[in-house]
């Protein structure tokens, strides 16, 4: 047959495979029938291509498919990775390239027998005498040789799992020192190292499959119960994600280059014989738990397990379970249920799609836009009674539909509170102050662009609890205060806003020592009446800190004056409170997402402005004998037995002067963080959801407006900043 047709052929079985693995969801049963056909056809097609490699993956799937049993109908995860082996090996036959990756890993996993002698635990040997590993044939990160342009793809999909995956075990790692005896957590751990480790194989990219395999040969010991997971474990662990880390970084730094990039100055060796050190140290002695799987079960005895081992002791380069097999003591299949049964899962997880975040930003901007056109619709149709009923139905649909494309961009916060349990683990190291995290709320949804804004101004604000707030051990003790402080991370909705809160339990913020800096410095002056809130601002400005020492925690005055741009860069506020010997806690606010806000549209002039709601605390139209003016204070409102500062817009944004009397205005209370202003404005014109927009590159950054909005009217109306209004109002 032609080489086209043979390669057209194979495409057309390879996206059929595909489909059939993407339709599959856990839970229901696998078309096992259709699957048998498929490997069928495609061993057929995979015997006239000129790749041995190729057919022998082919029969390996085929194999695997032949064996698999209701048992094992929802392990398709051998086949994911074979699928995605399959499809490299395509792509190098299609351009005549030779493909030097490695396999091996794909086909143990994939052959039944093998698979018995691979997932097998094998009593780890002593670091002197151990094999060292074939290197494989080509490293992908060569001496700047370029990247071909399929193999891109395959790279960047690695790394981006790679990344959730280790992620996703520094969480687990940190769960599972509070309750060492979890296996369910133990095998959330294993997985993705296995994983990373099948992927990077055959990838070769040997360093990273190199430490994956020996992370997880320590990880196996545990998961088999040879020992407990303590905190040596756990630290070496942490470091060879943090080496892995470092590792496919670099792969990632590569791929957005499009060429190899040498990884020679990253050393794993010594971390490699760290963690098989401690495999030695660790494991207990004398036990198979393959075998004591297959006792219970009663498949053998202890005669044969005693006879089986005896056997391993002579034959030392046999696994267990494959004397086992070859003595006719037990069958295959027998062996293979003990170890699923070993890792199996009990918790099924809901299957997800992966969405490009570039088309998930544009289907919101796009909902948005709908938003704009049917507000336009119902204003230009307001006197149809015909129109109004439909146009009345299209906003619900609208409204739905934004609503929906708006949580698709929600997360849990759960994961960047996960991040900081390993930093003031940490930290707590570095610094010698016992110190545990405690979290509430974790559950807590926002939108991801908020989510990646609060995880730098979360980590400065926890490394000043912990250097700053929290005292050293033998002072806790002298107050009489527990010897392990405490920092509280917690999350909750309140309004249009999330709120973050992180709380210790230390010494408290020195105001005295804070204001005598802020004088010094220039920032106040010796006069001034300041609030406790007043003060403690204070160390938001740039460059000010008061540490006498610097560590290499924190010190050098830069840090909080980053978490205050972070914050208001994305519309939210910070708020800190303080008391000596008790504590002190920040409070972030941040809009629960950055694309919609409800506001309220009012008239100053000829202007529209959107007040955003949650600032808002109460509209009214005050009496002439309740407004004043104080010299050096200016306009003042008398409402609810107190004085409230008045901020005329127009006064801040144009020459236009306002001839109105306060009391011919509507006064709209506005507030933020502890300070309330009034608004004067000339009309209310009611309260409705405004999609954000930029102001683009001349508006960018003006004091006190945050965006612009269409309005249904088709004007632009923009959007007030209120802490920024303040600043200005302040300065004027």
């Amino acid at each position: 047959m032609d080489k086209d047709a043979v390669f057209e052929d194979l495409s057309v079985l390879l996206d059929r495979f595909s489909t059939h693995i993407a339709e599959f969801c856990p839970g229901e049963t696998l078309d096992l029938g259709s699957m048998i056909v498929l490997m069928e056809e495609l061993s057929v097609a995979a015997k006239q291509c000129e790749s041995d490699t190729f057919y022998k993956v082919v029969e390996s799937c085929k194999h695997f498919v032949e064996n698999m049993s209701l048992e094992t109908m929802g392990r398709t995860k051998p086949l994911e990775d074979a699928l995605l082996l399959l499809e490299a090996l395509f792509r190098h036959m299609k351009r005549g390239v030779e493909f030097t990756f490695e396999t091996k890993d794909v086909l143990e996993i994939l052959d039944s027998a093998i698979f018995i002698k691979t997932e097998e635990i094998e009593p780890p040997a002593e670091p002197e005498g151990e094999k060292t590993e074939a290197p494989a044939k080509e490293d992908v990160l060569g001496e700047s040789e370029p990247i071909l342009s399929d193999d891109l793809d395959i790279l960047n999909d690695f790394v981006s799992e790679a990344e959730e995956n280790l992620d996703a075990i520094e969480v687990h790692l940190i769960e599972l020192e509070q309750d060492p005896t979890d296996t369910d957590i133990i095998n959330n751990i294993f997985r993705p190292v296995h994983t990373i480790k099948g992927v990077a194989g055959f990838l070769a990219l040997k360093k990273i499959n190199q430490l994956a395999h020996t992370t997880e040969n320590l990880l196996d010991s545990a998961r088999s119960g040879e020992f407990m997971i303590n905190d040596l474990a756990t630290d070496a662990i942490l470091e060879s994600v943090d080496m892995l880390k470092r590792l496919i970084a670099r792969v990632k730094e590569g791929v957005g280059k499009g060429v190899k990039l040498p990884d020679n100055d990253l050393d794993i060796q010594d971390l490699r014989d760290k963690l098989k050190r401690l495999q030695v140290a660790l494991t207990k002695d004398g036990r198979e738990p393959i075998g004591e799987i297959l006792v219970k079960k009663g498949v053998i005895d202890e005669d044969r397990l005693k006879e089986t081992l005896a056997s391993q002791r002579q034959q030392p380069e046999k696994k267990f379970g494959e004397i086992l097999v070859e003595e006719n003591k037990a069958d295959p299949s027998q062996v293979a249920m003990a170890l699923m049964e070993q890792k199996h899962e009990k918790k099924k997880v809901a299957t997800q799609v992966k969405v490009n975040t570039e088309k998930l930003d544009d289907l919101v901007d796009y909902a948005g836009e709908l938003v704009i056109a049917q507000s336009m619709l119902k204003q230009k149709v307001s006197q149809d009674p015909s129109l109004i009923q439909a146009v009345t139905q299209l906003g619900q649909i609208v409204s739905n539909m934004q609503h929906i494309a708006m949580s698709m961009r929600m997360i849990s916060i759960k994961a960047t509170f996960m991040k900081m349990i390993r930093l003031v683990r940490d930290l707590s190291k570095k610094s010698g102050k016992p110190v545990s995290l405690t979290m509430s709320g974790e559950e807590t949804e926002i939108d991801r662009n908020v989510v990646d804004a609060l995880y730098e101004p979360m980590v400065h604000m926890i490394r000043n609890s912990v250097d700053h707030g929290i005292e050293p051990l033998e002072v806790r003790k002298a107050a009489g205060k527990p010897e392990k402080a405490n920092i509280h991370l917690s999350a909750y909705h309140k309004g249009g806003n999330i709120i973050i809160e992180i709380q210790d339990d230390g010494k408290g913020l020195d105001r005295g020592r804070i204001l005598e800096k802020g004088i010094q410095s220039g920032l106040v002056s010796e006069s001034d009446q300041l609030t406790d809130a007043q003060v403690y601002d204070l160390i938001l400005q740039p460059g000010f800190s008061t540490a006498r020492k610097i560590t290499d925690v924190s010190g050098r005055g830069v840090g909080m004056d980053v978490v205050k741009s972070g914050i208001e860069r994305f519309r939210g506020h910070l708020k800190i409170e303080s008391e000596k010997d008790v504590g002190t806690k920040f409070t972030i606010s941040l809009p629960l997402t950055l694309a919609i806000i409800d506001g309220m549209l009012v008239r100053v002039g000829q202007e529209k402005y959107v007040i955003p709601t949650t600032a808002i605390q109460r509209a009214f139209k005050p009496d002439q004998e309740n407004c004043f003016t104080v010299e050096g204070k200016g306009e003042l409102i008398k409402e609810r037995d107190r004085l409230i500062p008045v901020v005329r817009l127009r006064h801040l944004y144009s020459d236009e002067q306002d001839n109105k009397n306060a009391w011919e205005c509507l006064a709209v209370v506005v507030e933020s963080k502890d300070d309330q202003k009034a608004l004067l404005i000339d009309e209310l014109l009611g309260k409705d959801e405004y999609v954000i927009k930029s102001l683009g590159g001349n508006l960018e950054g003006i004091p006190g407006f945050s965006g612009g909005a269409i309005l249904a009217d088709g004007r632009v109306g923009l959007i007030l900043d209120i802490h920024g209004i303040f600043q200005l109002a302040e300065n004027n």
